[in-house]
């Protein structure tokens, strides 16, 4: 009795309350009006293709009249797949890289320029890290893809000007050197993004901190050990899931360099998706591997969120 006499009591509140939400929807009908737009191309644009993905994955599918239910194949085809294995190396090697290099370099320029004792020459220095995001990544690539040049090539020049003839080399034609071109690429790594993330997180720690370590006789290395790195662990989560997500995605970047050769050397997963679908209109093979990334990217996403802890 008990139990039903105190749901007695709850169904006014409850109806009260889902009267009161809807009042609130009412009220404010506009606004949600104003915002079906944007969730009518977020679902067309963003969630369409990554759950027909998922479907056609378990197809055999031309992109046209061939759609073909093979269950799992695709995704057993992958496991002998030997141009998939040798990126999935590749990119590993990559993507490490990658985020080492684009979470120490931003990370050690805003440092720098936190310490900067002059804001006038602190506020020219961000101009400076900031001015190549507006420099196209196209173009980016297709110098250095001029550096890296066999017979006009800045490097192999350098390298000849100082006597250093047997270093010169194809360097994205041979495949001991192509995927290392690659990733040094972007030399030195000074992501603006990734900059301008770090760098706030650096301004946000409070004078107060900061004056107390000083008065402590914390020198700047101690400083930066035991205030600034626990103390911005948030933005360089941020970052590391970031920059590794969007390696995983990059495939430009090969494709214009080295179209994945010589032979697998250079091939990476996004890569390879690119060709199954394009080349080779094999569309659910391509979603197959789609889904794969996007597995590996949720569980980077995962394990950084859960073992990359913050003390703030």
């Amino acid at each position: 009795m008990s139990t039903v006499e105190s749901s007695k009591r709850l169904a006014p509140l409850l109806s009260r309350e889902k009267s009161s939400l809807l009042s609130r929807i009412r009220q404010a009908r506009f606004l949600f009006l104003a915002l079906l737009p944007s969730l009518l191309l977020l679902a067309i644009f963003e969630w369409y293709p990554a759950l027909s993905a998922l479907y056609n994955s378990f197809f055999m599918w031309n992109g046209g009249k061939l759609h073909k239910f093979i269950g799992a194949q695709n995704f057993l085809r992958l496991l002998e797949d030997k141009a998939f294995l040798v990126s999935l190396r590749n990119v590993a090697f990559f993507v490490i890289f990658r985020v080492v290099a684009q979470l120490v370099m931003p990370f050690i320029a805003a440092e720098l320029i936190i310490n900067l004792r002059d804001e006038r020459w602190a506020e020219r220095w961000k101009l400076v890290f900031v001015i190549p995001m507006v420099v196209p990544y196209l173009l980016m690539v297709l110098i250095w893809r001029f550096i890296y040049s066999p017979q006009m090539g800045l490097l192999n020049q350098l390298l000849r000007s100082v006597g250093l003839d047997a270093w010169a080399r194809p360097w994205l034609s041979d495949p001991d050197t192509a995927m290392w071109a690659i990733m040094v690429l972007r030399f030195p790594w000074l992501a603006t993004l990734q900059f301008l993330i770090l760098l706030g997180g650096l301004q946000a720690i409070s004078r107060d901190v900061l004056e107390c370590a000083e008065i402590d006789g914390a020198n700047l290395m101690a400083r930066i050990q035991y205030i600034d790195i626990p103390l911005t662990m948030s933005q360089i989560k941020l970052v590391t899931i970031l920059t590794a997500i969007w390696m995983l995605q990059r495939f430009d970047l090969f494709l214009v360099l080295t179209d994945g050769g010589p032979g697998y050397a250079t091939m990476v997963p996004a890569l390879h998706l690119y060709h199954s679908a394009f080349n080779f209109l094999e569309f659910g093979y391509a979603s197959a591997i789609g889904v794969i990334l996007f597995v590996i990217m949720l569980i980077l996403t995962v394990l950084n969120l859960k073992y990359v802890h913050s003390e703030e």
